[in-house]
């Protein structure tokens, strides 16, 4: 409900960053270590993992970098990785870190990495439970204090620094997902010795862009330390006193400061306001679409590959194409870094829906009848919103939210790097949906092109996220922009007579094929539109009456169907919010409302004696408001009836 704090949760993992084995050569990696079908149905093996785990601890260097390649290849998902966690293969790849081999370390540094990037929460939760951070941490102090990246021919990273680069991108998957990680870095000292690793001209762009990346998630939650004003001088000097750090450098530091600074824009934060505005804006006004297109431009085709007549040639298609890939993915890292930024600068704090709810059930004697949701504006003072209006940041987040041109897509789609890029455009898309609702409630109409064209963007927005498959982060992020946009226009009238019986019925059509949190935000929308389309005022005409009819009709069926409290409960809320005026009266018994809620009411109210004590704490306010106001909103009803039948 309301404003939206961005999180770091769902990182990708970035694309075959130090030249290892692609997925594509994994089986045949496995098929010289000796290990045969490696997935049973849609899952590595567990053949395939007891086998690698045999070879990881041989005796023999090149059985074990040969296991530690395949394993990170064969990672495909979350269940891989969890299936090589319950095999217990962090235990034996932890170890190997500190190998004597520096081939080895690499490896094994690229497997874990692997592991955790793709395993998601569970996945982290299981390897800090094996224990991965003691040998992290343990490579990372072995490190000679005299130690410098050198460029190993082929213009490639020489193995200390690929291992190096792995382990920091390791740790920063873990801190992103884990308080204990965090906490742990702090202990360990991790962050005061990272910061040294700083200056670009000694340890390069890759190895400094990492760190930063790291720094960047650990000062989130600062704990009890002293680096501060030390890590502050050293971004502002290194990297934002000119303009010629990367914008992705400049962004991560940006977010270094405002972590520091507990988010606060102030004179302590060590940037103007002005300064603020202008490294988001240089970050977000590039144009993503066309990295994509120049990627296209450099995938290989089949007359590419035939005019390749020997591996030189091979070499400088593959190098092009990885630095067109590369390319793209330092230009949506940085925006989806400033787009985070925006988020939680607009983010308004607290939310009205926290309030708490006691033991005794009660709740306070809310009247049925109130007029719903103030117009949210979030407390940016007037001078920021201005500057954020003039940047032009709401057109510039909208945007984002572009996906590549559909040929572009599909042509990405072909390959494998393609469709890794892909998976990081739709990254960029979701923290744009959810950046997008945030700077909705913080701007006036009017700073954003007033109500008719924000309208026209929430239509397009509903085609957007009920188009095609759409993973459920991306429908969830979609429809809580919808959610933010229909409640700001719910206060301007002019809107009423662009509503189109068509919008809902495709709202309404999706109702079910939601996750709850998605859902919810749905029967939000219909709730909203319900109400704008039934107004305060008789009579209720055509075509409003349909678009009430229809709004009404699909909630109630939620209300009475479905089997999550939770959201049983906001279709109740809509309800009572779409038919609270006399006039919808008409409505109310075409589509039996009372005689279905009294049906429901009984089962209703013994669900929430069941289920109230465990509850989300975000959940329990509407559940146990709508239990309140059911028998409120019979009664009032059935009174009405009675006095319209006299």
């Amino acid at each position: 409900m309301g404003k939206s704090k961005a999180n770091r949760h769902n990182k990708q993992a970035r694309d075959n960053p130090t030249g290892l084995a692609a997925k594509a050569d994994s089986e045949d990696i496995v098929m010289d270590c000796g290990v045969m079908s490696p997935y049973t149905g849609t899952v590595l093996s567990t053949e395939t993992l007891k086998s690698l785990s045999r070879q990881l601890q041989s005796s023999s260097v090149e059985d074990r970098d040969c296991a530690c390649h395949a394993l990170a290849g064969l990672i495909r998902n979350n269940e891989d990785s969890c299936a090589a966690l319950h095999e217990g293969l962090i235990k034996v790849l932890g170890p190997l870190l500190l190998d004597t081999s520096a081939s080895v370390c690499h490896s094994a540094a690229s497997a874990l990495h692997t592991i955790v990037s793709k395993g998601g929460d569970q996945a982290i939760k299981l390897a800090i439970e094996h224990d991965i951070l003691t040998p992290l941490t343990a490579l990372l102090k072995r490190i000679p204090a005299q130690w410098k990246p050198h460029q190993a021919p082929g213009d490639k990273l020489d193995t200390s620094t690929a291992t190096f680069i792995e382990t920091v991108g390791t740790l920063n998957v873990l801190s992103e997902c884990s308080s204990l990680a965090v906490d742990r870095m702090h202990r360990e000292n991790v962050v005061s010795m990272l910061i040294s690793y700083l200056d670009v001209n000694e340890y390069g762009l890759d190895v400094v862009t990492t760190v930063v990346q790291f720094l960047s998630t650990v000062t989130e939650d600062q704990g009890d330390t002293d680096y501060t004003e030390v890590l502050r001088k050293e971004v502002i000097s290194k990297f934002l006193a000119g303009k010629e750090s990367s914008p992705l450098l400049r962004t991560l530091s940006l977010l270094i400061l405002l972590n520091l600074n507990h988010q606060q824009l102030n004179s302590e934060l060590g940037q103007s306001t002005q300064e603020v505005i202008e490294i988001l804006a240089s970050s977000l006004c590039l144009d993503q679409r066309k990295a994509a297109s120049h990627v296209v431009d450099h995938l290989p085709t089949t007359r590419d590959e035939e005019r390749a007549t020997d591996e030189m040639e091979e070499d400088s298609l593959s190098s092009r194409l990885n630095n067109a890939v590369e390319a793209a993915e330092e230009l949506i890292s940085a925006q989806i870094k400033s787009l985070e930024i925006l988020t939680n600068i607009c983010c308004s704090g607290d939310d009205a829906d926290s309030n708490e709810f006691y033991e005794d059930e009660s709740v306070g004697d809310e009247s049925l009848g109130n007029e719903g949701l103030e117009e949210g504006i979030a407390d940016l003072n007037p001078e920021l919103k201005k500057a954020f209006v003039d940047a032009q940041f709401f057109q510039l987040v909208i945007e984002k939210a572009k996906l590549p041109a559909t040929n572009i897509v599909e042509a990405l789609n072909q390959h494998r790097s393609g469709k890794a890029l892909l998976k990081r455009y739709e990254a960029l898309q979701c923290m744009a949906f959810l950046c997008l609702s945030n700077i909705v409630m913080a701007f006036e109409v009017e700073d954003m092109g007033g109500s008719k064209e924000l309208f026209d963007i929430w239509c397009g927005l509903a085609v957007l996220a009920f188009q095609g498959d759409k993973s459920e982060q991306m429908l969830e992020s979609a429809t809580a922009s919808m959610r933010a946009i229909i409640r700001k226009l719910s206060f301007h009238k002019d809107i009423v007579n662009l509503l189109k019986l068509e919008d809902i019925t495709l709202l309404c059509q999706r109702v079910d094929c939601c996750q709850p949190q998605s859902k919810v935000n749905v029967l939000q929308i219909l709730g909203t539109l319900g109400s704008m389309a039934a107004g305060v005022d008789p009579p209720l005409l055509e075509p409003r009456s349909s678009i009430v009819r229809g709004v009404g009709q699909i909630l109630l069926d939620t209300a009475c169907l479905t089997q999550d409290l939770w959201v049983t409960a906001e279709a109740m809320d809509a309800l009572f919010d779409v038919f609270k005026e006399d006039h919808t009266d008409p409505v109310v018994n075409d589509i039996q409302l009372v005689e279905r809620l009294k049906s429901l009411a009984p089962t209703f109210k013994h669900r929430v004696h069941a289920q109230r004590r465990s509850l989300p704490a975000d959940h329990l306010p509407v559940v146990m408001t709508a239990r309140d106001n059911l028998l409120r909103f019979i009664k009032y009803k059935t009174k009405q009836r009675s006095l319209t039948t006299r």
